[in-house]
């Protein structure tokens, strides 16, 4: 079948987190003898073309996109993070191309959800926040009777959504995106890896918790296993080195302020037995499963979605404040028996949920029945 998937960003050479998770996804997609063209919505008043990782990618805006689409007749168009532009098309073209709406945070969250993130463009944040919130209710009432289907990517994600929105959604499915085990292999740990942590994090929101992680490793520094502790902290952004100048005086904290590929990621995997993860806000948390499906235990937050895939004290860790996560890596450097135990029911749970097989199944199970 010949498909459009939609997006607000795609990686590339020099950006390399750019909703990974849907390349991954367009790459099973192919496999299975699917054409898809990769359009970014962006409003680039210059349209323009590259390829990344084999994949064609369009970057332009709402205009090139609407004739794009007759040009090319997709037999459906699939959508991750629908905007305002993309609704009105469809609504103008009165539904002419059946949808599949995947559904992930930030495009069905009210503003009054991101208050943590309070920063002097959070006014233009609101205003621009608001007039995507009534769209997405118009979009969604006027699509009920429609070839229009949601996927959310967690329970939580479908709950807000219809809360902010105050509509109710019948057509959809709950899918969490993909983590591929093939690339982020399980290989047993030896319980000296539970002494060396690992936290790999954007670092230009505070919706990371990189404060409340940072926090943790500070009161980690009172205790007497500290010393014997390796930690790695890799991301990128503009609160790097501002947050992670408490840190600089420790031999024993590696800081790296780069992107990694999927291949560097899993090679930080196999070096390491805990990921460091908290969070204030997350419809799944794919670098967390990530590092699951790789064996490596997850410390993070008790909010949002992530209990419905970390069980706590079974395959990770929920944790309310930054010494519950002092004192859970503290618990697994004493119990090294746990921890291979826990290392094992991390990779095999995530797996059960969110594995290519499994996702990338009913994904298209869903995109080919009609």
């Amino acid at each position: 079948m010949r498909f459009i998937l939609v997006t607000s960003q795609y990686p590339s050479e020099s950006n390399l987190y750019a909703n990974g998770f849907v390349h991954s996804r367009v790459l099973e997609y192919i496999k299975y003898g699917h054409q898809i063209q990769i359009y970014v919505n962006n409003n680039s008043e210059k349209i323009r073309e590259y390829n990344y990782d084999g994949i064609d990618v369009r970057v332009g805006n709402k205009y090139d996109l609407e004739l794009f689409i007759e040009n090319y007749s997709p037999d459906k168009i699939l959508v991750h993070f629908i905007d305002r532009h993309l609704m009105k098309i469809m609504q103008k073209n009165k539904f002419k191309y059946p949808m599949i709406i995947w559904v992930h945070g930030s495009e069905a969250l009210g503003w009054y959800r991101r208050l943590f993130n309070v920063d002097i463009k959070f006014i233009k944040y609101v205003l621009q926040n608001m007039i995507q919130m009534i769209s997405l209710r118009k979009f969604i009432n006027n699509s009920k009777k429609e070839n229009v289907k949601f996927i959310f990517v967690s329970n939580w994600m479908k709950k807000i959504t219809e809360k902010d929105t105050m509509t109710k959604i019948d057509n959809y499915e709950i899918i969490p995106n993909v983590i591929n085990e093939n690339i982020f292999k399980f290989e047993d740990k030896q319980d000296i890896l539970r002494k060396n942590i690992l936290m790999i994090r954007p670092f230009n929101s505070k919706k990371y918790a990189n404060d409340i992680a940072i926090n943790a490793i500070v009161e980690l520094s009172k205790k007497d296993i500290f010393e014997d502790l390796n930690i790695t902290i890799i991301g990128k952004g503009k609160d790097f080195e501002k947050l992670v100048q408490p840190l600089k005086s420790y031999k024993n904290i590696n800081l790296k302020n780069t992107f990694l590929t999927h291949s560097e990621i899993y090679e930080q995997h196999k070096r390491n037995g805990i990921i460091l993860c908290p969070t204030r806000q997350d419809a799944q948390g794919v670098s967390m499963c990530e590092a699951m499906s790789s064996g490596l235990i997850p410390i993070t937050s008790n909010n949002t979605a992530i209990p419905e895939f970390v069980e706590d004290e079974v395959s990770g860790f929920l944790t309310n404040n930054y010494k519950e996560i002092a004192s859970k890596i503290e618990y697994l450097y004493n119990n090294p028996k746990r921890f291979e135990e826990m290392s094992k029911s991390a990779s095999f749970l995530i797996n059960e949920k969110c594995s290519v097989k499994k996702v990338i199944s009913k994904e298209l199970e869903i995109m080919t029945s009609y």
